[in-house]
């Protein structure tokens, strides 16, 4: 090649390097995305909409879920008021319940932190848990009677007034724990009393095992014997010992009669 056209050739490639390229327009661009996107799309494999049949099963699936949530969940212990002296005055919490139908009276009981005996007597089913009766005068808490009963603990505790107790058939491999006064209980099947007296409070146990502990009978629980009580005094006394009072054990008793017409093993 002649120096002449060697010379021509880079003076034309110098001019075109000096030249600014010219910009795409923003036509062109977008147009270029488009086709971009739109090939993207139809290179991806299409997905397919769950048909009607899944979806039902899907549907079926849930609502077997929810009800086995509700008929599996732990449930609470049926309460109902057996029995309810005429004129008795019954508070929830510091509120005076209507006793004239003894199913809603039964559900407030339920749901109450403590409840109050003012006047009369009541007896209270507790599934088949326990019985409790209550005499005038008494003021107590349960806890652990509602939901979960079968695996939570149960605790009493009665501050004033009289309180009998006997234990049902789905009380077994329990125990409840009982506080009255300065004496703590711990009962693993039975039947017992506790009786507020103005010496002091007195223990009963007709059948059974109740272990009583307090301050004035040592560092160590002791056991009520069936048809034994202990009195714990109010003041330094020592704690007295001997035969359930009739007054004590009588109701008791009853209690023991009804709970066996109750619970009555099947044939």
């Amino acid at each position: 090649m002649s120096a002449d056209r060697q010379d021509k050739d880079a003076g034309i490639e110098g001019a075109l390097r000096t030249l600014e390229h010219p910009a795409a327009r923003p036509e062109f661009r977008d147009e270029l995305r488009r086709r971009f996107l739109d090939g993207a799309s139809a290179a991806a494999p299409a997905r397919r909409r769950p048909g009607p049949r899944i979806v039902g099963l899907l549907a079926a699936a849930a609502v077997l879920l929810a009800a086995g949530y509700f008929l599996l969940r732990p449930r609470p212990a049926a309460w109902r008021v057996l029995e309810i002296a005429p004129g008795s005055v019954v508070k929830a919490d510091g509120a005076i319940l209507p006793t004239d139908d003894l199913d809603v009276l039964a559900g407030y009981l339920r749901g109450a932190r403590e409840i109050v005996l003012e006047r009369g007597e009541l007896v209270l089913q507790v599934g088949d848990v326990s019985l409790f009766d209550l005499g005038e005068g008494t003021r107590v808490a349960f806890a652990g009677f509602g939901p979960g009963t079968k695996d939570g603990p149960l605790s009493v505790v009665a501050s004033s007034g009289r309180l009998r107790a006997r234990t049902g058939p789905g009380f077994a491999g329990h125990t409840m724990d009982v506080r009255a006064g300065s004496t703590e209980l711990t009962v693993t099947g039975t039947a017992f009393a506790v009786d507020y007296e103005d010496v002091g409070t007195c223990v009963c146990c007709l059948h059974g095992s109740v272990a009583i502990a307090a301050q004035a009978i040592g560092p160590d629980s002791m056991a009520i014997q069936p048809g034994k009580m202990c009195l714990v005094f109010r003041d330094d006394r020592e704690p007295l010992w001997g035969e359930s009072p009739a007054a004590h054990a009588q109701p008791l008793e009853r209690l023991e009669e009804r709970a066996r017409e109750l619970w009555r093993p099947a044939r």
